[in-house]
């Protein structure tokens, strides 16, 4: 076995068995991989941001986990974290400080306006995460609303593009991979790939989903 070939073997294995389904933070589920989590709070402390905002809350651990990165940092700062589906939201997550939970969907007009608010009342950068439904018409489209919300300097991380074989799920169809491709097709110049972070611990779950703006308002 070559060393490029041990990394995707164990992607693929930590994602099959299911290894990121058990991750959770203070006992909540966080659906993630370790790495990327822990890549995430050394972003977070490098670009201390004024808003975090996350696209799919499902259980809520992350958002948690991103709260308690900014107030660790000593940040004056919000997690804004929005998703369709409330019901599977956990109790503890509902009630922890710093977090903003919105129901509805990632692509709507009204989370555009209220990210824009938010920006307003937490000034400074601006930490982004896609994790909502992984379809590459539905990524693209967050990629859009994002776009004149952003600035430069802000950070995105568009999670899931290991699926449709890269390396995972490979009958899955177009996702967020094929999603920033399509996105960078439109608008060239606008990221920057951060390819040190996304090889900082040999594999993610965000494959050249590590986006700094360079271009913006």
């Amino acid at each position: 076995m070559s060393q490029l070939e041990a990394p995707d073997l164990y992607h693929r294995w930590y994602y099959e068995q299911g290894v990121w389904e058990r991750v959770r933070f203070l006992g909540v589920p966080c659906l993630k991989s370790v790495s990327d989590m822990w890549n995430y709070q050394e972003l977070l402390t490098e670009l201390r941001p004024g808003l975090v905002v996350e696209f799919g809350t499902r259980h809520g651990g992350s958002a948690m986990y991103f709260s308690t990165i900014v107030r660790a940092l000593g940040l004056r700062a919000q997690v804004f974290s929005v998703d369709i589906e409330p019901q599977s939201l956990d109790t503890r997550a509902r009630s922890y400080p710093g977090i903003e939970f919105w129901v509805g969907s990632s692509t709507a007009p009204e989370v555009a306006a209220r990210i824009a608010q938010l920006r307003k009342e937490y000034p400074g950068p601006m930490f982004a995460i896609l994790d909502s439904d992984h379809r590459c018409d539905h990524v693209l489209a967050e990629l859009r609303l994002l776009r004149p919300l952003t600035v430069a300097g802000d950070y995105v991380v568009v999670e899931d593009g290991n699926i449709n074989g890269h390396p995972v799920l490979p009958n899955w169809g177009p996702g967020p991979w094929e999603a920033i491709d399509a996105y960078e097709a439109e608008h060239p110049g606008d990221y920057l790939r951060d390819e040190a972070s996304e090889a900082r611990f040999g594999f993610t779950f965000a494959p050249r989903g590590f986006l700094r703006r360079t271009e913006g308002l």
